[in-house]
């Protein structure tokens, strides 16, 4: 759910919202305990998963580059795990009869974090398919810019600055007492922020984090995708045209055929070797699930502006809640993807994978 509307899973507090529901009360807490219970299990999935990733990266090393931005997109994910489990949590604590709060407490280090952690995670494989891209474009230059030293400073940019536009987030939800209608109680919720400055800031954070960052990341992203696969099928055409048969026993022929791919692969900039193809071909598919992963929120948050009752405390209310919650579980399948990806798509972190953890890497 984007928590820019709020971290709602029960009746509005409101009693001027009288308007019928879609979905009856008994239903939505029917199927948002469904719902929960696949988030929960996604989201530990997420963790483990990243933190396998994070462990094998670390025995990997940092030398290479590539390994210091995916291990800083094992951390986001986690971060992504981590939060996910929190918010479904939160919703089972406020579930607790007589329990003295309500989940709004949990806003400010659940679902808002949540956000966060899901655009840092996108920030950062933007920036591994852009320099993907470039490195097959212009490998010669790119690989000597783009060090792992960087690199580190490039991740860290992107941690400071996503989680420092967030720092503010207690002071937008203040945490105090107040009157629940619905439930005939005094409770602790979220209070009225009537800092101005405060407010203000987190408007603009909000159009940053809700409107310009999906956009950039998501069109960014589709179109490295397009690039590094258009450019995989050009090398691919390049080499099946440049083969020759060569006899083994002669080297000569072989020395010459070499020398020969060597000048035709200085001609052609698109042309790639096999390992950096594979590491082509990796990136492709981060970005891709990240792609088809964006997609549910990106049509529920366009749902939500086109259709005005489909709010918080709108008529579509529980429909609202119960798509938001859903993409919790799409957002934590992202997460735990790219340790497959890896597993099958490196041999180097399958190697170090079932070394760390002995596993038999025999098919």
């Amino acid at each position: 759910m984007d928590p820019n509307h709020g971290f709602n899973t029960s009746e509005p507090s409101s009693s001027l919202n009288t308007k019928p529901r879609v979905i009856n009360g008994i239903l939505f807490q029917q199927l948002m305990v469904g719902v929960l219970a696949l988030d929960l299990v996604t989201g530990m999935l997420a963790t483990a998963a990243n933190i396998i990733t994070i462990i094998v990266y670390k025995k990997l090393g940092f030398e290479n580059s590539t390994n210091v931005s995916l291990t800083a997109l094992a951390i986001s994910d986690l971060g992504g795990g981590i939060t996910t489990i929190v918010s479904v949590m939160a919703y089972f604590l406020h579930s607790i009869p007589n329990v003295r709060f309500t989940y709004e407490i949990f806003t400010a280090f659940a679902p808002y974090p949540h956000l966060v952690f899901s655009r840092l995670s996108a920030l950062i494989t933007t920036y591994i398919s852009v320099e993907r891209y470039l490195c097959v474009t212009l490998p010669l230059k790119i690989k000597s810019i783009i060090t792992t030293r960087r690199t580190f400073v490039a991740m860290s940019t992107i941690f400071v600055f996503s989680i420092g536009m967030n720092l503010h987030l207690s002071l937008r939800f203040p945490i105090g007492w107040k009157f629940y209608p619905d439930r005939n109680k005094t409770l602790l919720g979220v209070v009225p922020c009537t800092n101005r400055a405060v407010l203000a800031f987190h408007g603009v954070r909000t159009v940053i984090f809700s409107s310009i960052l999906p956009a950039f990341t998501a069109s960014t992203a589709v179109l490295t995708t397009i690039l590094l696969s258009v450019a995989l099928q050009k090398n691919k055409k390049w080499r099946d045209a440049n083969k020759s048969v060569v006899p083994a026993s002669s080297g000569g022929a072989a020395k010459e055929k070499q020398n020969a791919s060597s000048s035709s692969s200085s001609s052609n900039p698109l042309a790639v070797d096999s390992k950096e193809a594979r590491a082509v071909k990796m990136t492709t598919a981060i970005t891709t699930v990240f792609i088809v992963s964006s997609i549910p929120s990106i049509i529920h948050q366009l749902v939500t502006m086109a259709i005005p009752e489909f709010e918080v405390d709108g008529r579509y209310q529980h429909m609202y809640v119960l798509t938001g919650m859903s993409f919790l579980m799409v957002d934590c399948i992202n997460c735990s993807a790219n340790v497959i990806i890896y597993y099958k798509m490196s041999s180097k972190f399958r190697s170090a994978l079932t070394d760390k953890f002995g596993l038999d890497s025999k098919k």
